[in-house]
This record gives structure tokens, sequence and C-alpha cells, in this order.
């Protein structure tokens, strides 16, 4: 072989790796994205040494694909033990939990990259990272050119936003029906990471930004939490951002007219069946990240990604903070029957100071390929309005906070429930006759229309104190517990979203007079 032999198979060596670290979106110039097949095949030529780059498995989808998981710092291995007592700032990044939404899981893919070459090297100080791009891999590969068509691009299509199941995974997160929502709750009780980001694009909501962001937006959630993320936390997070020319604000949609009755921008979502929301509810920081649909599909990327590596360096920089704060959080949750009484019900309200939001028109542009009319973000028609701000939360009903729960050791479904969240059972030993709250059913309500394959069922009545007998082997939850509010939302009977409304006590009413699962109000 000549020289010039030598160097030209040298340049055609060089040029097949650095197309086999380019995304499917990079080789198609932004016209496709990744299928699953992309993602592990773009995973296995990653540059993994074993130390600080490694793959591991978050479990599979409802079709059988395995799910990857990079665990990325100064760990020995993979195992939650060891990760857990490293002493770091743990955070779990996830993309595509809605395949259609799939900048997350492009921009999670470029990321991998630039850690595999050796960049962002300062996070291992203090964090390890574990990162999962493609968390609804059945329904990523489900692609069609008419799937969310007003959305500028990807123009040759992408995947559903529901799983095979049919179910959408950012409703699953209470109810727990899915391998995939399953697989990720299974996750955060073994790692036990001290942040989460959730990656989506908008849907559907006007305004001017790039990216938006939310957190956990539950009245039921520490207080302390909610402070630090709103006031120390994300301002940061935004100071960054804004440094890089990235226009960025919390999620939502200017509305001429909002629940309130007047206009403001206004984000919905209070339940912890939504992904950040529980999160919140668990005592973490749930982060939830919405490229804006209207500007390009690279740019959704590249913004998406921005937002990320923003959040990972004020992470860094801040990890003593964050760990003081969850374990304030922690301790909170384990003192919760201080609190009178927390709500069960809960809506957005007005927060304290009207905000200056950006708003822009869209233009309208034809997909190539199917001649549908997709928007894109007119930049000259910039504007600044000063209007309110719903990102408060309160809570429209409220109940008595037990000392525990008392389970006939007959409801065996609510009960593997439990154990699914995590949350702390324990076993009578003996016969015990105590005082308890026992909840008298006045209405017993079941929706016409089914939501999520579930017509939600709700109760109305009220509580009497009675002395009952229960037998050796009854289920107690003892509310001393760092899972004491998610225990709360699932077990009270009338919860917004607990264990009676998605349908797990159908059989167990009985003659319908009383809800199975009682009090003890210390």
């Amino acid at each position: 072989m000549t020289s010039i032999q030598r160097i030209m198979l040298f340049l055609f060596v060089m040029s097949c790796a650095v197309f086999a670290q380019q995304t499917r979106p990079e080789k198609t110039k932004y016209e496709e994205t990744s299928r699953y097949q992309d993602v592990m095949d773009f995973i296995g030529a990653l540059k993994m040494d074993g130390k600080t780059m490694k793959l591991s498995w978050l479990g599979y989808s409802s079709q059988g694909k395995h799910l990857p998981m990079i665990v990325y710092g100064n760990v020995a291995d993979t195992r939650p033990e060891t990760i857990r007592k490293s002493g770091k700032l743990v955070v779990y990044i996830q993309g595509n939990i809605h395949a259609g939404e799939v900048e997350g899981k492009e921009a999670m893919l470029e990321l991998l990259r630039e850690l595999s070459n050796g960049k962002h090297q300062e996070w291992r100080q203090n964090l390890v990272l574990l990162i999962a791009p493609i968390l609804n891999a059945d329904g990523n590969d489900m692609i069609s050119l008419y799937n969310r068509p007003w959305q500028n691009g990807p123009v040759a299509g992408m995947g559903q936003r529901a799983n095979a199941q049919g179910y959408d995974l950012n409703r699953d997160h209470m109810k727990l029906e899915s391998p995939e929502i399953l697989s990720f709750v299974a996750m955060l009780n073994e790692y036990d990471p001290h942040i989460t980001m959730d990656l989506h694009t908008t849907n559907g909501s006007f305004h001017g930004y790039h990216i938006t962001y939310s957190f956990a937006l539950n009245p039921v959630m520490d207080p302390g939490l909610d402070e630090f993320t709103r006031n120390v936390f994300f301002p940061k997070v935004e100071q960054k951002l804004t440094a890089q020319q990235w226009r960025i604000h919390r999620y939502g949609d200017f509305l001429e007219k909002t629940p309130a009755g007047k206009p403001g921008f206004y984000f919905w979502a209070t339940e912890p069946r939504f992904n950040s929301n529980y999160v919140g509810l668990r005592n973490r920081l749930g982060i939830l990240s919405e490229a804006y649909s209207y500007i390009s599909f690279r740019q959704r990327i590249a913004a998406t990604k921005a937002l990320v590596i923003g959040i990972l360096d004020v992470a860094n920089g801040n990890s003593a903070a964050v760990k003081n704060i969850i374990a304030k959080a922690d301790e909170s949750a384990r003192n919760l029957t201080a609190f009178d009484s927390l709500g069960v019900h809960a809506e957005v309200i007005e927060s304290d100071s009207a905000q200056e939001i950006l708003l822009a028109a869209v233009s309208e542009q034809r997909n190539p390929y199917t001649n549908e009319i997709m928007y894109l973000m007119n930049e000259d028609s910039l504007k600044k309005i000063r209007t309110s701000e719903f990102y408060g939360t309160r809570a429209t009903k409220k109940v008595m906070v037990p000392a525990r729960y008392i389970i006939p050791d007959s409801l065996v479904e609510v009960i593997a429930l439990l154990r699914q969240h995590g949350i702390i059972l324990r076993k009578t030993d003996g016969q015990k006759t105590m005082q308890i709250q026992r909840f008298v059913i006045k209405e017993n309500k079941l929706a016409e229309r089914e939501y999520q394959k579930h017509k939600m069922r709700t109760l109305e009545g009220t509580f009497e104190t009675v002395t009952q007998t229960f037998p050796a082997g009854t289920f107690v939850v003892d509310m001393n517990q760092p899972l004491s509010r998610i225990a709360l939302y699932l077990l009270e009977p009338e919860s917004e979203d607990g264990a009676v409304e998605w349908d797990f006590f159908d059989k167990y009413f009985g003659d319908g007079k009383y809800y199975p699962i009682f009090k003890v109000i210390n």
C-alpha cells in the first residue's frame, strides 16, 4: 500500500468514525429524528471508558425494548448503593416521555457525545448523572408525517405521544400501569436522585421564548423546597441562559381569560400524576423542560441542551445547598402530622406580582412532504406585555393529616401499589382495638367519559370517629416517613389523584357505605 493509499484509508476511517458519532438529525440536515436502533448504535459508538461513563439500564418498554441509562461521574460502578453512598448530587435526566416531542432525546445524545469527548469534566466534582434519552421507545418508532403536523419539523415525521399501550406516560405516575413509569419509579426508589429533569416540547401554547421550564406545583409539597426552587435555583439558571442569548421563562400560555376570569400567563397542572409534580411530592427537585414548538427543530435541540447544561452548572455550583434543602424536606415529611390539614385538591392561582411576558406571532410554512401547515415564530413580531402570571397554588379541599392509615390485608392491589411507590408498610403483630376515623360515603360518582382508559371515580362524604378491632396482619402506613406526601394523595378517599380516582377500590366498596381504609388521628 502506497503512502497516498494509507492516507486515504486513514481519512476514510476517520470520516466513518465522525459519521458514527453524528445523530440522525445531524446526518439528515434535521429532517429526521432518531429511531430506537439509532439511539442504541449512537450509544454503542461512544467512547465509554468504564470509569466516568458506564452503560446501565432503566428497564423495558411494553414491547420489550431495553431502555438505556448512562451513568456519568466519579463512581466505581452503576449499582444504586454505590451511587447513593458516593456523597455526590445525583441528577436524573430523561427524554422522550412523549415520543413526538423528540428534542430531549436528540439533545441528550449530543450531551453524551460531549461527555465522552471530555467536556464538562467539572461536573464530576459534585455530580453523578443518570441519562435516559429514550423513555418511550415504542412510541418513538411509531413514526408518521402526520404526528404533530403544526410543529416546525422534523419534516420527515416523529413518533406518537402515547406508549404502545396507548397510555400517556406523563399521566401515569400515581397509577403506575406502564412498564416505562414503573421502571422510572423503581429508579427513584433505588438511586434516589436529588434532581429529576423531564424533557418535553410545547403542545399548543404560544409565547415568545425559545425554552420554558416548570417545577413542582402543588401546595402539599415542602414549602422550603418550593421557595428554594423558585427564588434561588431557577433565577441562577435563567441568568446563565439569558447571558447566552436564549429567551427563557416559566412554562405557560397567555390566555385572554384564565380560570380566574382575567388575562394572564397561565400554567394549569398541579396533580402528582405529572412527572415534575410527582417528584416534588417525593421531596426532590422535579424539573419540566419545554422547548418551543414554533422554532426550528435544530433550535429546539440546542435550546433544550442549553437548559440542561445550565441546570447542571447551577447544580454543580450549589450541590451542598440542594442536598441541604432536600434533607430538610425529608425531615418535614417525617413530621407531616404537625400540619393540621393539607390539600388533596389544588388549583393554580395568581402569583404575587405581574410579570413582563414575551409574545410573538407565527408565520405559516408548508411541510414539503405533506403540504401540512407548520408554524414558525416571527422574530420581528416580538413584543413585551405586562400581565398577571399564574404560578402559585392553593388547596381547594383539605383533609386532616393522620398519624397512620390502617389497611385491611384484603386490599391486595392497593398494597402492591403502595409498595411500588416505595411507601413503607408494616403489619400489626396481634389483634388491635383502636379509635379510628372512618369515611362515610355520601356520593360515589363515576365519570361518563374515559381518561387514560379509566372512568374516574370521585367520592364525597364525612369522617366519623369509632372504635374498631383489627386482626393480626393488618397493614399500617405510618406517616412519619419521607414519602408521606405521596401516601396522603394516594390514600385519601377524596383525593383528586389517588387510588380511588384510578379505580383501585372498585371491588372493595362492599355495601358502598364505608371507604375501606381508616385513619388514626394522634
